[in-house]
């Protein structure tokens, strides 16, 4: 294959990741403003699923969200109730964040939306290419880390 027709693939590719990516998180946030979410809500309700009684800076850190960001954030859910912050036994200066029952109720409409988009994304192909596009996907986002250290 000569360096023109690699150099086009290559950019149809990029083309097709953004659009793709486009979709996905344009179907997402219609699905999640329809039960009541904001952007960057569904991230920390999961994080939350799996890290109840965490503090405001492990959020930040593992969900990739401004530290003022996630103070702003945690501060519209706590109105929602979806959590609730209590000071740290140990550091009173420390907010743990834990989720309510109705967050944990959004939680699971969270994972919901996102195997309904997976459903969608996958809808007609058979498990070898599902497999197959999960391998592929893994190794153009290892590609793309690579090349950030080089």
């Amino acid at each position: 294959m000569n360096r023109l027709v690699r150099d086009l693939e290559a950019v149809k590719l990029h083309k097709l990741i953004i659009k793709l990516s486009k979709i996905h998180r344009k179907k997402a946030h219609e699905a999640f403003q329809s039960i009541g979410l904001t952007e960057g809500q569904p991230k920390i309700l999961d994080y939350l699923y799996l890290n109840d009684g965490c503090i405001q800076r492990e959020i930040a850190s593992s969900c990739n969200i401004e530290p003022a960001t996630v103070t702003s954030l945690l501060t519209n859910m706590e109105k929602a109730g979806l959590i609730h912050r209590k000071q740290n036994a140990n550091d009173k200066r420390i907010l743990n964040v834990f989720l309510t029952e109705e967050g944990r109720v959004k939680q699971k409409e969270v994972r919901n939306v996102f195997e309904n988009l997976d459903k969608i994304c996958v809808s007609g192909f058979s498990t070898q290419d599902i497999l197959d596009a999960e391998r592929i996907l893994i190794q153009l986002h290892d590609n793309l880390l690579k090349g950030d250290k080089k």
